[in-house]
């Protein structure tokens, strides 16, 4: 397959790429949250939140409240800054592939959309919100920016796996887990990014029921993965990956020190974290909600903590993660309407149109 740069149209960041695949392009629109069916916008939510109830009820209220009550609120400053400075350093990341793929936005405008993504983080559409809103800003077609935020969480991805395998080796015969997870995560990077193992790929996908009418869309993501993985920005900034990692543990480990000081070290931080986290994106609810309290919880009553305690770590590092974060986010957002012209929270890329591919 060879590379070509066809001119776009005014205004718009010149397609570039392996040359498409497939022979149907659907044009994708930005639409509204509530043009989706109503099941589809509430119920992931809803059994999320209803797992995280049911975790609290089932151990037990009274030992989740009392270990609340225990919680250092001098920790408090310095939970907020490494959870803020972790979606900082997210949108400074994504900043250097957006612009590796040509996206004509300054560095402050790439952290504020980023920051006023998170407002919907735990909705239907989830991280891929801040992918919507640059396509509305910058007419940037919208698998080419999915494919910048694919690119990102991988990477981010295989840095946990990593920080977690000092722990995970601590624990009887646990070395397989590690290097399932670390293979697993390595080939679906190089399945979407490197031309033969794609093939196969693309060739599953046109065969299997309910995912070929993706197959321009995963064409799109595998041309433009292909680019950002030729461009030495995407290797070199990895050390940020690397710091926003750090981050994210810190700050459940700092939770944890709060609560139950000297029970949790930062190496198991790290495995209870990396685990979590992909308990939570397997489960394919918006933010991972339930599951990732769940997989928290019983990775640390596994290391030895008290399980009402346990639940109150999962959900106050919740709350000083993903809660904090919306709360920035509706602020963000506020600021990014009026400086960028978005037209509102809820955006969705929805197919418009059918037509043959030139």
């Amino acid at each position: 397959m060879t590379v070509t740069s066809p001119e776009a149209p005014p205004g718009r960041v010149p397609a570039r790429g392996h040359v498409t695949l497939s022979d149907v392009r659907r044009r994708l629109r930005v639409g509204r949250a509530r043009e989706l069916h109503l099941v589809r916008r509430v119920l992931p939510l809803a059994i999320g939140v209803a797992a995280v109830l049911a975790l609290i009820l089932g151990i037990d209220p009274k030992a989740f409240g009392d270990a609340v009550a225990r919680f250092q609120v001098s920790l408090l400053p310095a939970i907020v800054a490494v959870s803020v400075g972790y979606y900082l350093l997210q949108g400074v990341r994504w900043h250097q592939l957006l612009r590796a793929i040509g996206v004509p936005l300054r560095l402050g405008q790439t952290v504020l959309i980023n920051f006023a993504g998170q407002a919907t983080a735990v909705l239907p559409l989830g991280e891929l919100t801040r992918a919507v809103l640059v396509t509305e800003v910058t007419d940037t077609p919208f698998g080419a920016v999915v494919a910048t935020v694919t690119v990102q969480e991988l990477i981010y991805t295989m840095v946990l796996i990593v920080f977690a395998v000092p722990g995970l080796l601590a624990v009887p015969h646990a070395l397989p887990g590690v290097v399932a997870a670390l293979v697993l995560t390595a080939l679906i990077f190089a399945s979407l990014s490197w031309c033969p193992m794609y093939r196969w790929l693309r060739a599953a996908v046109s065969h299997t029921p309910g995912l070929r009418r993706f197959l321009h869309e995963v064409d799109e993501l595998h041309n433009d993965m292909v680019l950002l993985t030729r461009d030495r920005v995407t290797l070199l900034g990895s050390w940020i990956s690397v710091a926003q990692s750090a981050m994210i543990i810190t700050a459940l480990w700092l939770v944890a020190q709060a609560l139950a000081p000297g029970v949790l070290s930062w190496k198991s931080a790290a495995l209870v974290f990396a685990v979590s986290n992909v308990a939570g994106a397997l489960s394919l609810i918006p933010g991972g909600i339930g599951a990732y309290e769940a997989s928290v919880v019983g990775l640390l009553v596994g290391l030895g903590m008290n399980p009402g305690t346990a639940a109150a770590v999962a959900l106050l590092q919740r709350v000083t993660d993903k809660g904090l974060a919306t709360a920035i986010g509706f602020g963000g957002y506020a600021v990014a309407r009026r400086r960028l012209g978005l037209s509102g929270l809820g955006t969705l890329p929805v197919r418009q149109s059918l037509e043959r591919a030139a």
